[in-house]
Parts: structure tokens; sequence; C-alpha cells
């Protein structure tokens, strides 16, 4: 019997958050019985495609609306047409797990005009993006409940911010865990060793950072944090992975601050998991998210992280993070990590992960029989 598809609705499948929990379930159900495709919006090849069509999945383009710098509004009758042309050919799809939550309001009407039973909306974020783009999306999502009969999100924030206080009240809104291998991220000495040498990092103190260049991340504020720490302790250095439209403007800064021999930008890594080992604290001062995935691979390295609070406590899995506020300054946040610091004692918390939900062999499991259950049409399950 061939496998039941369902249709994940993305932006761009990169090296990101939710892409890459899409990506960790993806690797984990059997793919026998589900199978993926995806609707991807941005018209380019992305990091995680290759691996999507080595699995057996489809990537299907829309017309491109949103670019890196711009949203073309005017070529929205462009997409709605393709919208409908896609849904009448591809009628295999039952089920449709919408993560671009703001076009949801146009495509989930569509495809369950075509016959999809399950349109998901997923929260990933506790709230909108900045600017204009961000004010469209608050009016573009406000149907969002009409148009769907599935709620997830990745944390309680996330789904106050999306969902209807009657529908969270109600348990209509499932939790769906940025659940991530946590074998792979488990604490290793060894694997420590190894990296902090390729990388010269004998006898430093590592403070390290996973996100993409944008305002979300808040990597300004991140420099500032890491010019009051180094006055403090010369021997810091700062690791800041991903890539991103910001990027440039991130380098000038470091250049003109002269800490170019102290701050390391090493770009979009397949390496996560071993880069973490190399670290002795994380630090992530986002303006806002939903519950970072990086923040679950951080604490199940083993490692101390310091978070802005505008980042949900349901994060700390651990009890191995500090919430602060962007407030106090990055004086106080530079003091703040590094009396963290002085109370390093780096374990394997692996166990931990996995008795909170966030091991992906358990949410793999359940969203395997998710999907199945609607795509046979039966409505009955456990919330995670």
């Amino acid at each position: 019997m061939a496998p039941i598809r369902v249709l994940q609705v993305v932006g761009r499948m990169e090296r990101a958050g939710l892409e890459t929990l899409i990506m960790n379930i993806y690797r984990n159900i059997d793919r026998s019985k589900v199978q993926f495709d995806f609707l991807a919006h941005y018209g380019e090849e992305a990091d995680y495609n290759e691996e999507i069509r080595s699995l057996g999945g489809r990537i299907f383009e829309m017309p491109v609306i949103k670019t890196t710098t711009k949203t073309n509004y005017h070529k929205i009758f462009q997409y709605i047409k393709a919208l409908k042309a896609f849904f009448k050919e591809h009628q295999e799809f039952k089920v449709v797990h919408g993560h671009m939550t703001n076009t949801a309001s146009i495509y989930m009407p569509i495809a369950r005009r075509h016959g999809v039973k399950c349109c998901i909306a997923h929260s990933h974020l506790a709230r909108a993006r900045q600017g204009l783009t961000g004010v469209v999306t608050n009016i573009l999502q406000l149907p969002i409940e009409r148009v769907s009969n599935e709620y997830f999100s990745c944390s309680e924030k996330a789904a106050e911010w999306m969902f209807s206080k009657k529908n969270i009240t109600e348990k209509k809104v499932k939790i769906i865990h940025n659940a991530i291998d946590s074998k792979l991220y488990d604490y290793n000495e060894d694997r420590r060793k190894v990296y902090r040498e390729s990388l010269k990092l004998d006898n430093k103190l590592v403070i390290g950072h996973v996100g993409r260049f944008y305002y979300q991340k808040n990597h300004d504020y991140l420099i500032d944090i890491f010019n009051e720490l180094v006055k403090i302790n010369p021997e810091s250095v700062l690791l800041l992975i991903g890539e991103g439209v910001l990027r440039n403007e991130i380098e000038s800064k470091v250049n003109l601050l002269n800490l170019n021999n102290k701050v390391k930008i090493l770009g979009k890594r397949s390496d996560i998991a071993g880069l973490m080992q190399a670290m002795d604290i994380f630090v992530m001062p986002s303006h806002f998210e939903g519950l970072p995935v990086v923040g679950v691979e951080a604490q199940a390295a083993g490692l101390k992280c310091v978070m802005s609070d505008a980042i949900t406590t349901e994060t700390d899995i651990t009890g191995n993070i500090k919430f602060l506020p962007l407030s106090i300054g990055p004086q106080a946040w530079a003091k703040e990590i590094l009396d963290f610091s002085n109370c390093l004692n780096r374990e394997t918390t692996r166990d931990k992960i996995i008795k909170a939900g966030y091991d992906i062999k358990t949410v793999s499991e359940w969203m395997q029989d998710f999907y199945i259950n609607r795509h046979n049409g039966i409505t009955k399950d456990q919330i995670i």
C-alpha cells in the first residue's frame, strides 16, 4: 500500500527553527506509511531540498510574493490562480499542515474546496514581525481559526498569540513540542576537545549563538553584550552560526568595535550539534520567539543558556536557563553571563529532554498517528 501524502506548507526549507523541526519529524516517521511533500513560497533552492528529495518528498513552488527585501502584494491574484490549479491537480492530499500562516487564509479555503479534510494551522511565533509586514501578517491571520480545522502551537505563549482563548481553554489547541534527536546533542567531552582544537578555542570562554541574521534574533544587541563582556574577560570568544540579510551590518559593527579576532562568524553549518559541544554559554537576546528549537538543542548539549524574557519560560526544560529583560542593558547582561559561567558543570541532560517530551521519537510517533487518523477521517487523538 502506498503511503499517505501530507502537504507541508512552508516558506523555504532553509536551516532554521521550524524547518529543522519538520525535518526532524520527517526523518523519524515511517515513510512507508506517511510521506511529506512541500508547498514552498520563495522560489529558491533551499538547504534541505536535496535531503527532502532523497527521502521521497516532492517540492512544489508557488509564485514568489515575498522576497528577502519586499513583498509583492500585486502578485496575489497570480498566487491564487496557481493555488487553485495546484489543488485541482493534486487531489491526493487530504491533510495540509500550514506552517506559513500569513497566507493561510488564502490557501486553506482553496485546499478545502478541493477535498482536503484536515487543514492544520501551526503557530511557531509568540508575536508578529516588525513593520508593515507584521501589520499585514496580523490582518491576514485574523480568519485563521475559521479556515483551518486543527490548531497546533509550539508553546502556550505562541498559542495565545494566534488562537482564541476559547479554543485554548477547550483544549482544541495541541502543543507540539519542538523536538530534537537528543542522542545527537548529548554532551561528549572528547567531541568537545576536537571542536575546540579545530576552532582554536583552548582556554577561551566561548559564548555561542545560533540564528539567522534577522531583526528577530537581535544580533546587534548581542554584539553590544559581547563588547561589554570582553572588557571584563578578554579571553572570551563569540561564535555566531547562521546567515541572513543583516550579516553584513553585523560584520561592520564587529569591525568598528575591533572585535574581529574575538568574533567568529561561521555562516550556515550542518554540524550544530558538534559546535554546541565547543561552547560554554549559549546566549539568545531575541526580540521575540515561539519556543526556539536551538534553545532545546543547547540544553540537550548540556549548555547553560541566557535568554531574553521575551522567550517563553516553557523553553526551560533542564533548569539551566536564565531569563533577562533587554531593558537592563548590555553591561548588565555581560555581568549576568559571566556570573552564570562561574557555575559551569557540564553534564548530560538527555534524560531530562526525554522526560519533558522533547525527544523526536515521541513526537514523530504521535504526528504519524495523527496524520493517518486525519487522512482516514478519524478525529479522536490525545494531546502530547
